[in-house]
């Protein structure tokens, strides 16, 4: 199904013809009407009721679409009422888009920001980060990378803070948080388990050993890994093509160079360089 488009608030039509493809039974889906969810400001949508077949018998569920996505859901399973769950939603919205003042920002906070809001790649290229400290500098890199790589980019980058709040907590003291890329020395997210891990740039130019461009995935939310062909992916009308050698062996490269590719121990895809390159 085709995700809402995230730039504006969906027609009624489109909202009913997503919550159609979401509901276990289209046939007894009902607009449930509701001015505060329709008229919002943030996550603005609309809901709908439907009945489920369950082992018990038939159940109240629910779809809502909104421009934050769908979800859907059982009433009965944790009894709350849909009007609860448009109240959680709302306020969901309210607070990822809420305005974060600079007084709620460090110092490393700030200089992310306004490097991301000049469209630079790393801190270095900002304007007087020599007066950073090395802890600072490093936690700095770490947001701006994360604010880089957000999925939804729309807004400033305060905006994306807004909806990141892991992104807003205090730097761990002594903690390292970035390392240069092996491959091309731009900053990297840095973990223990992945000391040789590649930067975003890098990983997007993974090849198989003919050249031939991949893209790894989980297999599932309790892991695996599968490697497909990045021209099958970016064609929607073709089935993703596996690339096998990958997906077994884990070895790929990087403009000639031997890596590894493997999922991360909490999700996610890692390629690192090899330790023999």
């Amino acid at each position: 199904m085709k995700r809402p488009d995230l730039s504006s608030p969906p027609t009624f039509d489109e909202a009913l013809r997503y919550a159609r493809d979401v509901a276990q039974d289209p046939g007894t889906l009902v607009h449930y009407p509701h001015p505060g969810l329709e008229n919002a400001r943030y996550g603005r949508g609309f809901a709908f009721l439907e009945k489920i077949n369950g082992d018990r018998g038939p159940m109240d569920g629910y779809v809502l679409v909104s421009t934050s996505g769908y979800g859907s859901g059982v009433l009965l399973a944790d009894g709350r009422t849909i009007d609860e769950i448009i109240a959680e939603h709302l306020a969901r919205a309210e607070h990822a888009n809420r305005y974060i003042p600079d007084s709620e920002l460090s110092v490393a906070h700030r200089a992310a920001l306004a490097a991301y809001d000049a469209g630079h790649g790393r801190i270095d290229d900002l304007p007087g980060h020599e007066a950073l400290d090395a802890e600072t500098a490093d936690y700095a890199e770490f947001v701006l990378l994360n604010l880089r790589h957000s999925r939804n980019q729309t807004g400033t980058g305060r905006n994306i803070l807004a909806r990141n709040d892991f992104l807003l907590q205090a730097a761990t003291p002594g903690r390292r948080y970035t390392h240069p890329c092996p491959l091309c020395a731009q900053p990297a997210v840095y973990a223990d388990r992945y000391p040789r891990a590649v930067c975003e740039h890098c990983l997007s130019r993974t090849t198989d050993h003919a050249g031939r461009r991949i893209t790894g995935y989980n297999t599932s939310l309790s892991g695996g890994m599968i490697a497909y062909y990045t021209d099958t992916i970016d064609h929607p009308d073709t089935p993703y093509e596996e690339c096998v050698e990958v997906t077994r062996t884990g070895v790929c490269f990087i403009d000639g160079h031997p890596a590894t590719m493997q999922e991360a121990r909490f999700g996610g895809i890692v390629v690192q360089l090899s330790p023999t390159d």
